[in-house]
């Protein structure tokens, strides 16, 4: 199982590796780490972490429809930020929905870094252009597609 330091833990990123330990204790599974330094880690970057709250994702609780975008964590806040960057901060919810739509488009791909990335920039992409799948699959031509730096990354896989 994936999982993270308890201060970096939920929302966007993996369970808390804290917690995991103490919801195994009594199970011959559970991790053989020293939950105190874990706890010791995850109180410095509860405190190294209020510098970087401009860059959090903004979530207050866990979002559900990571079962329909399967957005890795990671992506979502880096892709907020870029949905931002380039004016798109308004048609976030459209974003995270073309997301779901272009990993469809790919082949629901293994969503890893680079590939997240690259389904996201198309997102991006597509949504800044107003374009659909079915757009997409008829004029993916006309619209330069296989110049992007997505198609060059699917020609070398």
């Amino acid at each position: 199982m994936d999982v993270a330091v308890s201060s970096m833990a939920r929302l966007t990123s993996q369970p808390s590796a804290n917690s995991l330990y103490y919801a195994l204790e009594g199970y011959e599974c559970r991790p053989q780490v020293d939950i105190g330094g874990l706890e010791e880690i995850s109180h410095y970057w509860e405190d190294i972490r209020k510098y970087y709250l401009e860059f959090e994702s903004g979530m207050n609780a866990p979002h559900t429809e990571v079962y329909v975008h399967e957005m890795p964590g990671g992506q979502y806040s880096n892709l907020q930020q870029q949905a931002k960057a380039v004016g798109l901060e308004d048609h976030w919810e459209d974003v995270k929905r073309v997301y779901s739509h272009v990993n469809h488009l790919f082949g629901d791909i293994v969503k890893v870094t680079p590939s997240s990335k690259v389904v996201g920039d198309m997102a991006l992409y597509m949504v800044q252009n107003n374009l659909t799948r079915k757009t997409m699959c008829m004029s993916a031509v006309r619209h330069s597609i296989f110049q992007t730096p997505s198609s060059n990354y699917l020609r070398a896989i």
